[in-house]
Order: C-alpha cells, then sequence, then structure tokens
C-alpha cells in the first residue's frame, strides 16, 4: 500500500505517488513485503529506490510470450532462414504476438489483469512493422493511455517500450514526457535514439541541436551520444563534411563501430577515398579481434567510394572478392539500414555485382 491507494500494478503506484506528491514535505506510510514478511515505515513521497514488479503469474505468462515475439523479430531477416531456421518453422513473430493476443483476450474475459495492465499488453502485441490496420488500433490504445496515466507512468514506459523493441509507442510516450519535463536530457537523448530506429531523422537531428545548446549540463557519458545523432541529422541532408566532423567528435567519446560507420559511410558519398581509408584504419586497429566479420561493410564502403569517384572497376574487383559470401545483400541491408541512406550502398553494391 501507498497511503490510502492499495498498489495492484504500475499504475496504481505511480498514481498514488502523484497524489502524495502534492505535499512533498509530509511522510506517507508506505506497506510492502519482504519474502513473507510485511513491513510498515513511512517516507517522503517520490522516489523510493527500488525497482517495481507487478507480481501476476497471469502476466508473468504474458510477458514471456511477448518477450518471446520481441526477441524473434530483432532477430535479421537474412539469419532467418538459416541461423534460426528451426525456430521460424516451429513459431514465427506473427503466430507469436497472436498467441499473446489470445491470453490477453482470455486474461481480460477472467478478469486476471487489471484495465491498465490489459492495455499495456495490448499495445506491446502490435509489432512497429503490423499492418496500418493494426497500428491504427495501437494509435487508439496510446492515446487512451495518455489520457488516463500520470506523467512518471508514462514517462517510465516509454523508456520501457524502447528496449522491448516497440519504438512506434516509445516516441509517442516519451515525446509527451518531454512536454512536462522539458529539461530532462536523459529522456530526449532516448527519444533521439527511438527516432533514428525509425528513420525519423530530422527529429533526430532536432534534438540533438537542442542538446547541444546545453552541453554543459549533460552527463559526460552521454555526450558522444549527442554528437552521433547530430552526426545522422546531417548525413540524412547529405551535409557530409558535418556529419564527419560531428562523427569523429562522437567517435572520441564513444570509440564503437557505429560512430565508425558513420564516418565511412558519409566519406563514401563524397567519393573521399583517402579518409574512409582512415576510418577504416581506425576500425581495424579498434576491433582487430573482429575485422574479418566486419571487413563485407567496409569495403561495402569503398565499393561506393569508387563508384561515386567513377572508378567502377575498381569497386567491381573489390565485390568479385566476396563472390563466395552467402547472403552478402542480406547482410549489408541489415548493417546499413541504421544509417540514413544507407540503402544506397547496398544498391550501388547489387547494381555493380550484376554488371
Amino acid at each position: 500500500k501507498y497511503g490510502k491507494f492499495t498498489v495492484v500494478d504500475h499504475s496504481t503506484y505511480y498514481k498514488a505517488r502523484e497524489f502524495y506528491l502534492r505535499n512533498p514535505k509530509i511522510k506517507v506510510k508506505l506497506v510492502f513485503w519482504r519474502g513473507r514478511s510485511p513491513y510498515t515505515i513511512k517516507v517522503f513521497p517520490g522516489w523510493i529506490g527500488m525497482d517495481t514488479n507487478e507480481y501476476n503469474p497471469v502476466s508473468y505468462q504474458i510477458d514471456a510470450v511477448l518477450k518471446h515475439a520481441e526477441l524473434l523479430g530483432d532477430i535479421a531477416e537474412f539469419k532467418r532462414d538459416v541461423e534460426f531456421k528451426e525456430t521460424f518453422q516451429k513459431e514465427g513473430i506473427a503466430e507469436t504476438f497472436l498467441k499473446a493476443k489470445d491470453m490477453i483476450d482470455r486474461a481480460e474475459a477472467e478478469g486476471s489483469l487489471t484495465a491498465t495492465q490489459i492495455l499495456v499488453a495490448r499495445m506491446r502485441s502490435i509489432p512497429d512493422n503490423a499492418p496500418e490496420e493494426e497500428l491504427k488500433k495501437q494509435d487508439v490504445l496510446i492515446a487512451e493511455f495518455l489520457r488516463s496515466q500520470p506523467p512518471e507512468y508514462i514517462g517510465y514506459l516509454g523508456e520501457r517500450l524502447k528496449r522491448q523493441f516497440h519504438f512506434r509507442a516509445a516516441r509517442a510516450f516519451l515525446k509527451h514526457y518531454l512536454v512536462i519535463q522539458p529539461e530532462n536530457h536523459s529522456v530526449r537523448i532516448n527519444l533521439g535514439y527511438v527516432n533514428s530506429q525509425l528513420g525519423l531523422w530530422t527529429e533526430v537531428e532536432t534534438g540533438a541541436d537542442l542538446l547541444l545548446t546545453n552541453l554543459e549540463e549533460i552527463d559526460p557519458d552521454d555526450v558522444g551520444i549527442v554528437y552521433q545523432q547530430k552526426a545522422l541529422g546531417a548525413l540524412s541532408r547529405s551535409e557530409y563534411d558535418t556529419s564527419i566532423t560531428f562523427a569523429a567528435k562522437a567517435l572520441a567519446h564513444e570509440g564503437d563501430a557505429f560512430e565508425i560507420g558513420l564516418l565511412q559511410i558519409a566519406a563514401a558519398f563524397k567519393g573521399d577515398v583517402a579518409s574512409l581509408n582512415e576510418a577504416s584504419k581506425i576500425f581495424q586497429h579498434t576491433f582487430a579481434r573482429d575485422y574479418d566479420l566486419m571487413k563485407l561493410r567496409t569495403d561495402s564502403a569503398e565499393v561506393l567510394a569508387l563508384s561515386v569517384r567513377g572508378q567502377d572497376e575498381l569497386a567491381r574487383a573489390i565485390i568479385a572478392r566476396w563472390a563466395q559470401k552467402d547472403r552478402v545483400e542480406g547482410r549489408l541491408k541489415n548493417y546499413w539500414s541504421l544509417y540514413p541512406h544507407g540503402n544506397k550502398v547496398v544498391e550501388n553494391w547489387m547494381r555493380l555485382s550484376k554488371n
């Protein structure tokens, strides 16, 4: 219990907290359990430093099925008919989400979950790539949640849905939360990540520009992510020099393969082979153990750079080295889909490999 509220799910917890935060200097009675022992204490309302868990066997069962569907959806398409063929033959993504929907319907009929738990589960049962009719249903559910739930729960669920690969819904909740908490830089950074997963590059850059005006207030560990998001926005507008500048700043902070990929693709679109080779050297030095596994990505960027310079024959010579590699198109699509205009890297490779 939280004061006069009986806490049965996240919704009632956040509603109770919001109610008592009207008088933040007055302590409230909190009843909780550790194992089989009940405890009663008095605390000031607000964040109380513990994780929350909706204890409900039915909720656990539905969550397990939804997690399975979400993880299946995160497996690269080019792996689904090979490495994960047996898994997908047994039960595909759509079938798993349908199974979850049946379980949710049953829980609603039996009254074994709260109305808010049903609402959240229904949102999760619709993936981002669902048919338009299903996405419209999800939009109705999102609007209902925004109308009925306290801001802190909206922000919490936005973060959680981001981790569960439901970027459409996460975007709606994080945007709503930022209207109420515009100075929450961490949430804005996470919204930028969500927008990048949806390919909304203008929104990614708009958020990064806002963050860059308050860079001294941002956690130092997050500065590299802001530079990365700015680089992505510039790349989407074909401003390659700007993208390279911010990607280099991001790399100085993050030192990650993603930032090196940003440098490579921006240099490739410029036809700047020298800058591309420099980025590839950093790649090879930083990720020496995995370099051979990632060499296809580097070569595909070089092929694009050579093609931009009109050196198609040199580009074809690189492509020829990968003639025996299986599922090249699928591998390249999976990697370059993370970047603005990444499809052009793949299209260029396939064009030259056929001519």
